[in-house]
């Protein structure tokens, strides 16, 4: 496997899967087909008054998942409503906007300020950032803005996604590794920003590099050079300095060492493991989930005021934990695991004062449910629920779809519930 493969395996990890992207739609659609029911309630909603933007519409959204950003078109009668209100209108249309939600989402934070309304959903992926817009005849849009005492904007979000259209091809990939090497540093870089940098690189010539790494090292090189934020330089300057010397690697063909300085750019989504991967299996097909009745019900009360997701790391099979090596991060739902993997999950919640993790391993399919355990007992579908911490530690034995879940349990309440976390194995 060469550099230029790991860099195509990078780009895959870093990239929604097929769950998350199905949530995202789930979402944008059920908000805005919410709002065409009260403001256009004689026409079946067919998505035309949704305008996806931001990450999404551009295509250069990463894991995990986050904010999608979409427009909903407001009716053209409805403008000098909001425009006559002398106390800022703009104000008025979001909060207006926030109850009709409330509607329909009454146990999920709602807020309203600024150009958008803001939808928190307790599941701990993806959240909807709603702006409500008037298009205009050129197909650019009024928005508005409820700051200093509010007023209007004009914006053209479409040219934008065009602009990353028209690039380079490589222009999607780049921008999505740049945001990964921005997570994995202390300078966070708005989304935007990054777009536009990307852009304004391959604006600046018209010769590449095809090789990834190679164009990632110019880019960083080219960042340096053309920014004056001291901060931002530092960190530039770092991974130039570690892109060049992982490219002098690969020339020499030490692919082991030019991996490591990578991973040190972009943590651990940039796959460890040259030539065949021991982690995951090549069958794209995933297994298909199993009977779960033996799953057993939450028996806490539900109150949701907090939140917990999980993240999840694989490792190598070793008895001794401090002999495992980790491989990489998985997401859920994502590429099909081989057995013989150590998998470590962990908690990150918001939840404040004394609170106790709860875990629930399910497992599905025949493998599991005819499996003999050290006792001498058969089945090993599991599905209660096992008090831990922060971290816990599974291993990858069974062929089938599994999920693990968090709870977060606070006066014998449940205050947060992380969703299943599915892993599949084959």
């Amino acid at each position: 496997m060469s550099i230029n493969d790991q860099f195509l395996e990078f780009y895959e990890n870093i990239k929604l899967t097929s769950s998350q992207r199905d949530d995202a739609k789930t979402k944008y659609t059920g908000v805005c087909k919410k709002l065409h029911g009260v403001y256009y309630p004689t026409i079946t909603y067919n998505g035309s008054t949704k305008l996806l933007i931001g990450s999404y519409a551009k295509h250069t959204h990463i894991r995990p998942a986050r904010d999608i950003d979409v427009i909903f078109i407001m009716p053209s009668d409805k403008f000098d409503q909001y425009n006559d209100n002398k106390s800022n209108g703009q104000s008025q249309l979001l909060q207006d906007i926030k109850k009709i939600l409330e509607e329909k989402y009454p146990d999920t934070s709602i807020k309203a300020f600024g150009k958008v309304v803001i939808l928190e959903f307790s599941d701990t992926q993806h959240n909807v950032e709603l702006l409500p817009a008037w298009e205009r005849e050129d197909k650019t849009f009024i928005i508005p803005n409820s700051e200093k005492g509010g007023y209007w904007e004009y914006w053209d979000p479409r040219s934008e996604i065009q602009a990353i259209e028209d690039s380079n091809v490589k222009t999607r990939p780049l921008i999505r590794m740049v945001k990964k090497w921005s997570e994995n540093c202390s300078v966070k870089l708005k989304s935007y920003q990054i777009e536009k940098k990307v852009l304004d690189f391959f604006s600046s010539s018209s010769s590449f590099e095809d090789e990834y790494s190679f164009l990632v090292r110019d880019f960083f090189f080219y960042f340096y050079q053309s920014t004056s934020d001291e901060a931002l330089k530092s960190n530039l300057n770092t991974a130039y300095s570690r892109a060049k010397k992982a490219c002098d690697f690969e020339k020499e063909e030490l692919l082991e060492k030019a991996v490591e300085e990578w991973r040190k750019i972009f943590g651990d989504d940039f796959p460890i493991t040259l030539g065949k991967n021991i982690a995951f299996s090549s069958d794209i097909l995933q297994p298909t989930l199993g009977d779960c009745s033996h799953c057993k019900p939450l028996k806490w009360p539900y109150n949701q005021a907090s939140k917990v997701r999980i993240d999840a790391y694989i490792y190598t099979f070793n008895e001794d934990i401090d002999k495992r090596k980790k491989l990489g991060g998985i997401n859920s739902n994502g590429r099909n695991l081989l057995k013989k993997l150590y998998l470590k999950f962990i908690a990150k919640t918001n939840a404040r004062g004394g609170f106790e993790y709860y875990w629930q391993v399910v497992n599905t399919g025949t493998e599991a449910k005819n499996a003999v355990k050290k006792d001498g007992s058969i089945g090993d579908l599991r599905g209660h629920f096992i008090t831990g911490n922060r971290v816990h530690w599974e291993q990858t034995k069974y062929i089938g779809k599994h999920w693990i879940e968090c709870f977060i349990i606070q006066n014998n309440v449940c205050v947060a519930r992380s969703g299943k976390f599915l892993v599949n194995i084959k």
